[in-house]
């Protein structure tokens, strides 16, 4: 029977070396791809690729993404080139990928993919699992996972802050937006109203989503605060008119009334949750 080889540390020297050889090529190669450059043609991305990409990754976003009234990252979208979503101007961008949403223009998207783009699309967001969801899908897209985790992180660590601070007692609540609308179940505003402590009035009675509310119903209602959303208070319009209607006046001067801007919940970003910071604010002035 033969005797087993043995390899000596001098003979196991070459393949050793040979191993760390390979890793190290293929160490330098994933160093070396480049990330991809995005373009974006929906609000609710844009937040999320300007708060995870690097700057030279960001080729261009959408022009909502530079309106204050609907971006909480105006400022930062306005470095960049704006878009209006069409093909013909993401074509000159040659993008790797396209983020979009799933109600963007079904035909933008669909040509898009005929002509060989990858187009990614985020769902909307409806809680603070679907903002972890998409800060993750959006931070491996661009090549940035590490930054993703740790917003998510931070983005906890904010939750734990504010349910820590809810209220002794619970309070009834009631979203008015601009035109008399509201909001009920199964969106962002609801989830952060219950977040920070309170109940949706509106929500308890089955209204899903959105929907109107009559000033008499409001009245009835009788919450003890009414969330006034800011949307272009300063430009006239029908729709903030009803806003100033005397019932709705006569009912500030007896409830508590705080105004959460129409950005921190119109898309599912960390920084949402400022919302239900603003809203213990008013529960605990």
């Amino acid at each position: 029977m033969p005797s087993p080889i043995r390899l000596t540390s001098r003979a196991l020297a070459p393949f050793v070396i040979a191993a760390l050889a390979a890793a190290s090529v293929a160490a330098a190669t994933a160093a070396a791809e480049p990330l991809p450059r995005v373009a974006s043609i929906n609000l609710c991305a844009d937040q999320h690729l300007l708060a995870l990409a690097d700057p030279e990754q960001i080729l261009t976003v959408s022009w909502l993404a530079a309106d204050p009234e609907e971006s909480l990252m105006a400022s930062e979208a306005r470095h960049y080139t704006l878009n209006y979503g069409t093909v013909e101007e993401l074509l000159k961008f040659a993008p790797d990928v396209v983020l979009a949403g799933t109600y963007t223009a079904p035909f933008t998207r669909t040509l898009l993919r005929r002509l060989g783009y990858r187009v990614v699309e985020l769902e909307p967001e409806a809680s603070v699992a679907d903002i972890e969801r998409n800060v993750r899908l959006v931070a491996e897209i661009v090549g940035q996972a590490a930054r993703g985790e740790q917003l998510v992180a931070k983005l906890r660590e904010d939750v734990r802050a504010i349910e820590a601070h809810r209220p002794a007692q619970t309070l009834a609540a009631v979203i008015v937006r601009p035109g008399g609308f509201t909001v009920g179940a199964g969106s962002l505003a609801n989830e952060l109203l219950t977040l920070a402590g309170f109940t949706n009035v509106v929500a308890e009675r089955g209204l899903d989503r959105w929907g109107s509310l009559s000033m008499e119903a409001l009245l009835r209602s009788a919450p003890d605060v009414i969330v006034l959303t800011g949307y272009r208070s300063t430009q006239p319009s029908l729709a903030n008119a009803v806003l100033e209607h005397p019932a709705l006046k006569g009912l500030d001067a007896t409830r508590r009334t705080v105004t959460v801007h129409t950005a921190l919940w119109a898309c599912g970003v960390p920084r949402s949750i400022e919302a239900a910071a603003l809203l213990q604010r008013a529960a605990n002035p």
